[in-house]
């Protein structure tokens, strides 16, 4: 598995990554046309840093072939705070790639100097709420109807995970002594 920058050419990927159904129900996503989504790559970071605040997209890609994304929003280099997303296509569901590329992720992002990552997922959204927990995302709190998606407000859960948190699950993960 890796994890390289979005381009031009990977914009009807994320459209159709972007129209899943079964996404729709827990996002609020707006709808965009090509145009748009090139846009937004091109506008997007092109390297992982802490000194920017646009808006980093990634492609997971397994064997050659794209699979999902993870990004990163919200970016604020003085807080050094990011908001993570993910989503893989449904086909790829349930097989622990999510976890692996959420994990990749976190690592990237703490690296390159986050103290603090979030991540806002609908309270319906089972799923995605399991995999923020298991990476070690830390529930913070939950904004009652928060967001419109389908005509209906849903709650958002609030998660957060420092990177010494990261760094301390790491080593008790491969028994590292202190």
């Amino acid at each position: 598995m890796i994890l390289r920058v979005a381009n031009e050419q990977d914009a009807e990927f994320l459209l159709r990554l972007r129209s899943d159904p079964a996404a729709l129900q827990y996002m609020p996503l707006m709808k965009l046309d090509l145009p748009a989504i090139q846009a937004r790559i091109t506008a997007a970071a092109q390297q992982v840093n802490c000194q920017d605040n646009a808006e980093l997209m990634m492609i997971v890609e397994v064997d050659g072939r794209a699979i999902g994304m993870v990004g990163a929003n919200q970016r604020s280099p003085m807080m050094q705070y990011a908001e993570v997303s993910y989503s893989l296509l449904p086909q790829y569901q349930g097989q622990g790639l999510a976890s692996r590329a959420l994990g990749i992720w976190v690592t990237q992002l703490f690296a390159a100097g986050y103290r603090r990552l979030g991540a806002t997922i609908s309270a319906l959204n089972r799923p995605s709420l399991a995999l923020a927990e298991r990476i070690g995302f830390v529930r913070e709190g939950v904004l009652r109807a928060h967001f419109v998606i389908g005509g209906q407000a849903q709650d958002q859960v609030i998660y957060g995970l420092l990177a010494s948190e990261w760094l301390q699950a790491q080593k008790g993960s491969q028994n590292v002594p202190d």
